[in-house]
């Protein structure tokens, strides 16, 4: 309806004043979306154009009754009426536009929305996955217990979140005394007598001794006795260089000098065993933290794939079956059984060490020489040396050739004791052993003395030896204590090889020696290994943990060192992945697994055979889902009886036969489960009963169970007996039910997926409906040698995937399960990208910064988040300065920097760093570099090498903005 008034503008037909417009029908207003839009536009009006259409049509001929109605006063009761039903109008129409959009994927915002359309196109979004983690439980000392299935353990609480329960999945019969295991840290020295064999233990060629104590007062060239027997050459003397007092482990560490003539020395070129090796050459930064970056061992799943051969299990050699075999049989054997088997090994031929630590002379190396009388019997002016006393004939007879005179009274000296005699006049230091002890006066040679006479077993002079200069040229080494042999110190790493293991003697060296004889270890038994690693390049402070499975436990000695007792030998399923420093080495020998989530036990209520698909609704929730070897990747934890009769869980009801005693779940958006059971046609209907439906099932679940390690040290449920417990390495493997973004993303793979493998789609789709893995990308292509399927995989909410978790192994049997068993498959986890960006913003004058900014900010996390983007999806400018140009108040943007730092360049500190300052010369006037119009992102690509048939195969990218690190997302204002 148009007026009129004076003002002339209705004649004027330029002029737009508008003051002469009247109000005109707005509603229905025309609805259209564009394709591809994220929100649907469906209002017919709101609120103004409805008041607007409902006073427009007042003035409307076609309804005369309301001519009368002329004014417009808002306070009028017939305009304050029109408002009223223009409220109500605009309350239908906002609520109409909202089920609208609920009822597409793309725009739907509500979760049960998205539910309930995926349910339609048969796909049930992913509940989550619980955590898995290895608990070590300790017992009181005396105890042996068996720990059942769902012991339960908490988390220490954080800042973070509340207390995680976790609970054993399997039984373990724990023992007090495999609390902690440690590696043998010391061994029989072995010392022997093979002058004759190339032995390094021979007494003749060691170099090190250790001596218990740190008493022994030992000096350089003090001269050491080592006593084999009382036969000739059943004595090897070494002398003293150094010694080196180890308080710490009261021991004294004597290093002995080289044995004359030398043992010849390897050439400087032969690689030798040495306590600290190395290479010569300095790792890289790079190369230090692949070090670091090196994942544990792979180990079995479980016990059932340890794979053994008879001879791993039979061989007495090799495992300890038959003490077990004789205990089981004899009982009252016990533990002596170990010591009947094994006795002591090979007993040391040694059987003493002597300090001969006191020097001697002969009595009259101090005498002066004689003068010479003339044929009358008169003192000359000439001087003679003395000949031995008792020489006849110039000829010393064979009584006097084993009789030593010292030249003082040694009253140590005992029939039997050994004595050394250096002669300076051959060169040469002989051992004899003492027949007899005297203590007389002497004289002779013009001296009187009071001295000790030896006697000894063999001559020491010959017949022709009658000069007193042999006594003046004469040292003798008296003993002057017994010493005593310590266990040697162990100094190699623990680890799975040696320095000087050949290839050829890898796989012998895949046992660990503990430091006592422990029993209760069988095979497929867990254990974690704990320490500081040795294998980082000097990088010291790298704790390092691993989980093993036992493959063969042996209890015996090393038939190769004299004296050893029996002890544990451990070997493992696979080698240790890291060498450990063995001082600090802990074996965790109680150890099972656990999975997060508390059990209940609820009474649901009364079976009603009157009623069809009677419902019941769990009052706790999160419902507990594990991982699982099924399509999904997870099972359900619920289990429901009926009159003590187990009932089972189906995808549906309408397939089910009326006999099948089962019941289907529903799961609401915020977790709560209703259980419903048949109608008597699609499954049995429950039978009437007080009481009698019950349900055990576990709560909770998701990314809060992935508890850091050393965290879990709380115990909830505690068998008599047991201790303490804690979680040497991380849980691993939680992740969330699926968001809104991820159930929209994943829809469609009810209807694609089908749960089975055929075509190179259909491997990243099996995938991304797995439990746990959020994005999944495949590829075909030949690594060099064969045609495969690469697989790159990245956790829900980007969560960090175990390849030693129950879900990376689950995922990989789940491939080979629904798949094609003959198709090589490679599965790699995605390689992160970290993108960088830089930008100024000028905003509008009605607006301020600080409100701005966090929108800004959020818009692109938001948009460069990990449920936005896609493995391999490139990142482009114009896509950065679209996000923030769309935030409420940006005039414009001015983008200084778009990069990104991956993985691979991570691992190249100097690259890396270079990169940086780059970047820090942006915007300072250094650079002229431009921001780049794209980010490239790969997918899964092989590299091939020169000179080298095989081609390493790179997993897919991921390039995302991390909230996590602040400074890759700068924000200024331009102003």
């Amino acid at each position: 309806m148009k007026l009129s008034c004076n003002c002339g503008c209705h004649s004027n037909q330029n002029s737009n004043c508008g003051c002469c417009t009247g109000v005109d029908i707005l509603t229905p207003m025309k609805i259209t979306n564009l394709p591809g839009s994220s929100t649907l536009s469906y209002r017919v009006g709101t609120h103004a154009t409805f008041l607007e259409t409902m006073k427009a049509r007042l003035a409307n001929n076609s309804f005369p009754a309301l001519n009368n109605l002329k004014t417009r006063d808002a306070n009028d009761s017939s305009i304050a009426f029109l408002d009223a039903w223009a409220t109500v109008a605009d309350v239908l129409t906002f609520y109409q536009e909202r089920i609208a959009n609920e009822g597409y994927l793309r725009t739907a915002v509500e979760r049960q929305s998205l539910v309930e359309l995926a349910r339609l196109a048969k796909y049930a979004p992913s509940p989550g996955v619980s955590a898995s983690v290895y608990l070590a439980f300790t017992l009181e000392d005396g105890y042996n217990i068996e720990i059942p299935v769902g012991t339960r353990a908490q988390s220490t609480p954080t800042s973070e979140g509340l207390p995680q329960s976790f609970e054993t999945s399997e039984k373990l019969e724990a023992r007090a005394e495999l609390n902690i295991l440690k590696p043998r840290m010391t061994q029989p020295q072995g010392i022997t007598l093979n002058p004759d064999k190339p032995n390094p233990t021979d007494a003749s060629k060691i170099d090190k001794l250790y001596l218990e104590g740190i008493g022994a007062n030992l000096q350089t060239n003090d001269l050491l006795l080592f006593i084999f027997g009382n036969s000739d050459k059943q004595q090897i003397w070494r002398r003293v260089q150094t010694t080196e007092l180890q308080t710490a482990d009261n021991l004294t560490k004597i290093i002995l000098q080289p044995p004359a003539p030398a043992i010849p020395q390897p050439d400087s070129q032969t690689t030798t065993q040495t306590e600290q090796s190395g290479s010569s050459r300095t790792p890289t930064k790079a190369e230090k933290i692949e070090q670091i970056l090196k994942p544990p061992s792979q180990q079995p799943a479980n016990a059932l794939q340890l794979q053994r051969t008879n001879e791993q299990i039979f061989d007495p050699k090799k495992v300890d079956i038959t003490p077990w075999l004789i205990k089981t049989l004899k009982p009252a054997v016990g533990s002596a059984i170990y010591q009947i088997l094994t006795g002591n090994g090979i007993c040391s031929e040694l059987q003493q060490i002597q300090a001969l630590g006191i020097k001697a002379a002969p009595f009259g190396h101090n005498a002066g020489l004689n003068l010479v009388l003339n044929e009358s019997g008169q003192f000359t002016n000439r001087f003679e040396e003395w000949q031995i006393a008792g020489v006849e004939n110039n000829k010393l007879p064979a009584e006097l050739q084993k009789v030593l005179a010292l030249d003082a009274q040694y009253d140590q000296m005992t029939p039997g004791s050994w004595v050394a005699i250096e002669r300076a006049d051959k060169n040469e230091l002989c051992i004899y052993r003492v027949e007899k002890v005297e203590n007389i006066s002497k004289t002779d040679y013009g001296l009187v003395a009071r001295v000790t006479q030896l006697t000894l077993d063999k001559p020491w002079l010959q017949e022709e030896d009658i000069s007193l200069e042999i006594m003046r040229k004469t040292t003798v080494y008296l003993k002057s204590e017994v010493l005593s042999l310590s266990e040697k110190p162990i100094k190699l790493d623990v680890s799975n090889k040696t320095e000087t293991s050949t290839e050829n003697d890898i796989l012998d060296q895949m046992e660990i020696e503990l430091d006592n004889l422990y029993e209760g270890l069988h095979p497929g038994r867990w254990l974690i290994i704990s320490g500081d690693r040795n294998d980082t390049s000097n990088i010291n402070g790298v704790k390092g943990s691993e989980v093993v499975m036992l493959a063969g436990v042996r209890q015996d000695v090393n038939p190769n060192l004299p004296n050893d007792k029996p002890h544990t030998f451990l070997k493992f399923a696979q080698p240790l992945a890291y060498s450990y420093k063995r001082d600090t080495v802990t074996i965790y020998g109680n150890v099972v697994k656990a999975t997060h989530g508390e059990t209940r036990t609820e009474i649901l209520g009364s079976g009603n055979a009157s009623v069809a698909n009677q419902q019941f609704t769990l009052s706790g929730r999160p419902l507990t889902y594990l991982p699982g070897l099924t399509p999904t990747g997870v099972t359900s934890t619920l289990e429901v009886y009926v009159n003590d009769v187990r009932w089972y869980e189906a995808e549906t009801l309408n397939q089910l036969s009326p006999t099948d005693r089962c019941f289907m779940t529903k799961t609401d958006n915020d977790g709560t489960v209703t259980i419903i059971f048949g109608d008597g046609k699609n499954g049995v209907r429950l039978p009437t009963g007080i009481e009698n439906v019950k349900a055990v099932y576990r709560i909770g679940i998701g990314k809060g169970g992935n508890v850091g390690a050393e965290q879990i040290k709380q115990l909830a449920t505690q068998p008599l007996g047991l201790r303490g417990v804690i979680n040497p390495l991380p849980a691993t493997g939680g992740a969330d039910p699926e968001s809104r973004e991820q159930i929209r993303r994943n829809a469609s793979l009810g209807m694609t997926s089908l749960n089975r493998t055929v075509s190179v789609k259909d491997y990243a789709d099996f995938a991304r409906n797995f439990g746990g893995i959020g994005k999944a990308s495949a590829v075909y292509l030949s690594d060099g040698v064969r045609q495969v399927v690469h697989l790159t995989i990245a956790g829900a909410d980007d969560i960090p995937i175990d390849k030693h978790s129950d879900l990376y192994r689950n995922f990989l049997q789940a491939l080979h399960k629904f798949g094609n068993p003959y198709q090589p498959i490679w599965v790699d986890i995605r390689e992160l990208m970290l993108l960088i960006i830089s930008a100024r913003v000028r905003i509008l004058s009605s607006y301020q910064w600080e409100t701005v900014e966090p929108k800004i900010r959020a818009a692109l996390l938001d948009t460069f988040s990990f449920d936005r983007w896609e493995l391999g999806q490139d990142v482009r400018l114009s896509e950065v300065i679209s996000t923030i140009q769309q935030v409420a108040g940006v005039d414009y943007v001015d983008v200084d920097i778009l990069d990104s730092v991956s993985e691979t360049e991570a691992k190249q500190p100097d690259l890396l760093k270079i990169k940086l300052e780059n970047l820090a010369k942006v915007g300072m006037g250094i650079s002229t570099a431009q921001p780049k119009q794209r980010i490239d992102v790969n997918l899964a690509f092989a590299h091939p090498i020169a000179g080298k048939r095989y081609s390493p195969i790179h997993p897919a990218q991921l390039a995302i903005l991390s909230p996590q690190v602040a400074d890759t997302l700068i924000l200024k204002e331009l102003k």
